[in-house]
């Protein structure tokens, strides 16, 4: 089975950087909101590494994926990143209320990609 990641996010452009930052290495899953990212992890169609989380989506947000990781024991299995445009202290605390590994703030390049997924892997 492929080597996965996932990058939730409703924006095309930083799906696209992911993509392009990670392709070499793994299948980028691309989902526009919370829900579809839950519908990777469920379906086990793909051995998924990590997931890349925006917090601000339409319809399911990154904070409804977080809880659900939470409430199904899922950061031990599938580390977590965020990637956000929203560095208030108050998102950023809440953000690392959860089990994620780090935060990666918009806009950012090709490099901070590589190097977050790095540091998820190697947690």
């Amino acid at each position: 089975m492929n080597k996965a990641i996932i990058v939730a996010d409703d924006s095309m452009i930083i799906k696209n950087i992911v993509e392009k930052a990670l392709s070499d290495e793994y299948i980028v899953l691309k989902a526009n909101n919370g829900k579809q990212a839950i519908d990777y992890i469920t379906k086990k169609e793909y051995d998924i590494k990590g997931v890349l989380l925006d917090l601000n989506m339409p319809e399911y947000d990154g904070f409804m994926v977080l809880n659900y990781f939470k409430n199904n024991n899922l950061f031990s299995r599938y580390p977590v990143s965020i990637i956000s445009g929203d560095d208030t202290k108050e998102t950023i605390d809440r953000a690392f209320t959860y089990d994620i590994v780090d935060m990666l703030n918009k806009p950012f390049s090709a490099d901070n990609v590589k190097n977050i997924v790095n540091k998820m892997l190697n947690r």
